[in-house]
């Protein structure tokens, strides 16, 4: 028997987090936990955490926004950031942000690879045409830490236009 990857899908529009799960559902290769509020999303993380929160969480890939009621720095995001670096045995979960918030400021704190690491920045009405191509590189072909160099990459030429 043969476990799918899990992806944890977390936001407070609960239209996104739904259009996400359907997205991806398409796609049958992944299972999905859909979760509209943080308090959820952190039961979550908790619930897949290894050996007591020092390893490795078992989640394939989170997929986020940004909480527009809270600073920055008390994102979710950061928060999950800030448990994985209680461990030196623990490396990051990936994260895909999905989001309206394009500000040049979040976008460069979330693609950080000290700060966010996020793998990739997209927009709620674009993200259908590369969610599925993003998930098969990030949990197939390990290809997290490339696609937070492209995304900075990106966001670099961007700041330069």
């Amino acid at each position: 028997m043969s476990f799918k990857p899990v992806i944890l899908i977390y936001d407070l529009d609960n239209k996104l987090v739904d259009e996400i799960a359907a997205e991806i559902g398409a796609t049958g290769l992944y299972t999905s936990i859909n979760t509209y509020n943080e308090a959820n999303a952190m039961d979550v993380i908790r619930q897949y955490d290894r050996g007591f929160g020092f390893l490795t969480n078992k989640l394939s890939c989170v997929i986020t926004g940004w909480n527009n009621y809270k600073k920055p720095r008390d994102q979710f995001v950061y928060r999950l950031r800030a448990l994985e670096r209680r461990s030196p045995l623990r490396t990051a979960t990936p994260i895909i942000l999905i989001t309206e918030d394009h500000r040049l400021d979040l976008k460069r704190r979330a693609l950080d690879p000290t700060d966010g690491a996020a793998c990739a920045y997209l927009h709620p009405d674009s993200f259908r045409e590369n969610l599925s191509d993003l998930l098969h590189r990030i949990v197939f072909q390990k290809g997290a830490a490339e696609l937070n160099k492209q995304a900075r990459e990106a966001l670099a030429k961007e700041a330069q236009d």
